[in-house]
């Protein structure tokens, strides 16, 4: 009789294995949405601060560009001063996207394997037509 018994709850728990299964599945997908849902949360609230900071660090540029203006405004006219201090920020902006750009170009260029791959690529075309 404990036979039985032992065949009965086996094949019970075999009859139960896709609901469980199933079950699990939909548990770990519901922590994984709390867990997301969590860190994006996080995320979030890290990207404002970090917005936020950036945003006081230009308005502190601006008063050190302001502040440059005023001290060269003791030895010249201010509006030279400005001027002066306008030449210098923009020779800067200029040499900075210069160097972005070309940091960004460089970037783009195909990797070694790339061009290998496209060298294995002709040289197999030129293999072939002499066969």
């Amino acid at each position: 009789m404990s036979d039985k018994s032992d065949r009965r709850g086996f094949f019970r728990l075999l009859a139960d294995l896709p609901r469980e299964l199933s079950d699990l599945v939909r548990a770990e997908i519901r922590l994984l949405q709390t867990e997301l849902a969590s860190k994006l949360r996080s995320a979030g609230v890290g990207l404002g601060l970090v917005t936020l900071g950036v945003t006081l660090l230009t308005l502190f540029l601006t008063m050190l560009v302001v502040a440059l203006i005023l001290a060269l405004a003791t030895v010249m006219e201010p509006w030279l001063a400005a001027l002066v201090v306008a030449g210098i920020v923009l020779v800067t902006a200029v040499v900075l996207i210069a160097a972005g750009i070309a940091s960004i170009a460089k970037g783009f260029t195909p990797f070694e394997s790339v061009d290998q791959i496209v060298d294995d690529f002709r040289n197999l075309g030129k293999d072939k037509s002499r066969e």
